[in-house]
């Protein structure tokens, strides 16, 4: 499309622009960048019925002047122009916490008139597998809904989320991917959205925005609609929500007898499609929770694996006191300290070290052998951690990879392959340290009764007590709550798994979250902080929590943990530790 001139932004909404890269300057992080993930339009505002004014495509970065507090769409800043571009199309680098929102519309130049006209198809090339040819049977079919007499069809560009009717505002149904074809059934006269054939959705149907997908075929012989009224969307029959009475391993489950429990589920997972975490889908969380009085618990888009990022520093610390039969000396307590509390990988893989007998990559296997021992099929740990650091001398030989075959779903969260959890994993972990802990029994002692002992299970309890952060499940509760907890994230992938300690009773909550481009901290946290004051609320309703707290995370050292608690290393080698009580 040839390039375009546009009058200057306000005079407000410059000094707007001033102000975040001033930021930016000052903080010393560069502003962030969105780069189209094929191609991508720009429109003069922040919606689809505003004219195009340009377009980016992949290869290039440019910088994000803008955000919409209302829509998911952003302002970029090109040599010659601005223009919004829809977020789902881009991908975006660096933090979008600092970009100042703003509605701005851009004005265009008087003798300008943008066309809005769909790009020309590119050629048919076969291939590419047909997913749909024809509309799931319905009494409400009309003929304008049948399939084209000239075969016109769709393929995602990189992938497209499907809608209930045409529009951003409407409920994602679904997604597809590039590589699959869909039939187009119709296109609407008003808004850029394309029906589809759309088999995962109980109608058989399901509508995309039309930049998102490449069209093969004639899209002028598909039949055009105005339709407004859509009514309601469909809900599958079976949400993901599991609520059950199950012990440990039992290949008994039992139904939950707590109907507070099965509102609460239900609450999260509304919670979490509301903010467009949904399963089966490139963003999407999972939640694990359970009642430590009754064993009665949630578990909100089961048997989905993500990547263990530092969570799985727990199946660490599980291994390492079942190898050491001893209290640990206070280097060791000191590792242990800063892996937990810091996430710090040089302490992690010493830990690893020191279990593998000289052996980080043996030390792994060996946390990988205590997890399937106790009965965690998908948590695994098949290397060590990634530290960035340079091999000084000889280059040692790389241990070989083997991957660890589970059974949880792989396929749309991208999991790291050597380093992978699931939140249930994580729930059932902490809720048998717990019982191990208080009362010297459960699934941990029954597992390793030679090995781990309530001692040590109360020591690793306090190196997780240690761990408060200000951020993620923590700021859903008091600010005076007690919790054992382990955090962790990567670029795509945040988690947070706790024991909450409460005065109406205790329970264990794990979450872990995952979005394909780029998961925002800020996002994450507040999220995950409303899951936990919903769960502090629902075992605590005559002293609720009426609101979450902001994040603010401190700069984490071994001297920073000292001054917090002066007295940890000391308690991890006494004889004895008394069991945390409210």
């Amino acid at each position: 499309m040839p390039a375009r001139r546009f009058p200057r932004l306000s005079l407000a909404f410059a000094a707007l622009m001033l102000a975040l890269f001033s930021w930016s300057a000052a903080s010393g992080q560069s502003a962030p960048q969105a780069e189209a993930i094929q191609r991508a339009n720009l429109r003069a505002g922040p919606g689809i019925d505003y004219p195009i004014v340009g377009e980016i495509t992949n290869g290039t970065r440019y910088p994000i002047i803008g955000r919409s507090a209302r829509f998911p769409w952003l302002l970029l800043q090109l040599p010659d122009r601005q223009g919004w571009v829809f977020k789902d199309l881009v991908t975006v680098t660096g933090s979008l916490a600092a970009v100042p929102y703003t509605e701005q519309v851009l004005d265009l130049a008087p003798t300008e008139s943008p066309s809005d006209a769909a790009p020309s198809p590119p050629p048919f090339t076969g291939g590419a597998p047909i997913m749909g040819t024809a509309p799931a049977e319905s009494a409400e079919a009309t003929p304008d809904s049948q399939p084209p007499s000239a075969a016109v069809y769709i393929e995602a560009i990189d992938f497209a989320n499907v809608r209930f009717a045409p529009g951003v505002d409407f409920p994602r149904i679904g997604e597809i991917r590039r590589g699959e074809r869909y039939a187009v059934l119709r296109r609407h006269a008003t808004f850029p959205w394309l029906e589809i054939v759309y088999p995962n959705y109980v109608t058989g149907r399901g509508w995309v925005f039309r930049d998102t997908v490449t069209i093969i075929g004639d899209l002028n012989s598909v039949p055009l609609t105005d339709e407004r009224n859509f009514g309601a969307p469909i809900l599958t029959p079976t949400p993901l929500v599991v609520v059950t009475a199950e012990p440990f391993r039992s290949a008994t489950p039992r139904s939950a007898s707590n109907p507070a429990l099965g509102a609460l589920a239900q609450s999260i997972y509304e919670l979490l499609l509301s903010r467009n975490f949904a399963p089966f889908s490139n963003k999407q969380a999972s939640v694990f929770l359970m009642d430590l009085q009754t064993g009665e618990s949630l578990n909100i888009n089961p048997n989905v694996a993500y990547s263990g990022v530092s969570l799985t520093k727990v199946p660490l610390m599980v291994a390492f006191f079942r190898k050491t039969a001893s209290a640990p000396t206070p280097q060791q307590a000191r590792l242990l300290a800063e892996m937990i509390i810091c996430s710090e990988n040089l302490s992690s893989n010493a830990l690893l070290k020191i279990i593998g007998e000289g052996d980080e990559y043996r030390g792994a296997l060996y946390v990988t052998e205590t997890m399937q021992r106790f009965g965690l099929k998908n948590t695994f740990l098949a290397n060590s951690f990634f530290t960035g650091a340079a091999v000084i001398g000889a280059t040692p030989t790389p241990q070989p990879f083997v991957p660890v075959p589970i059974p949880a779903d792989q396929s749309y969260t991208n999991p790291d392959p050597s380093n992978q959890t699931t939140p249930e994993d994580l729930g059932w972990l902490l809720a048998s340290l717990y019982y191990c802990a208080r009362d010297g029994n459960g699934a941990l002692i029954d597992a390793f009764p030679q090995e781990i002992t309530p001692v040590e299970c109360r020591r690793m309890i306090r190196v997780l007590r240690a761990n408060r952060i200000n951020g993620l499940l923590e700021m859903g509760l008091p600010p005076d709550a007690i919790l054992a907890r382990k955090h962790g994230w990567a670029a795509e992938t945040h988690g947070d798994a706790a024991i909450i300690f409460t005065p109406r009773g205790d329970f264990v909550l794990s979450v872990l979250m995952y979005n394909r481009r780029w998961l925002e901290f800020e996002e994450s946290s507040a999220l995950m902080a409303e899951i936990a004051r919903q769960s502090y609320n629902a075992f605590n309703p005559e002293q609720p929590v009426a609101t979450t707290r902001q994040t603010s995370i401190p700069l984490c050292s071994f001297d920073a943990i000292n001054a917090l608690d002066p007295t940890l290393i000391a308690d991890l080698q006494t004889p004895d530790l008394p069991f945390p009580r409210r």
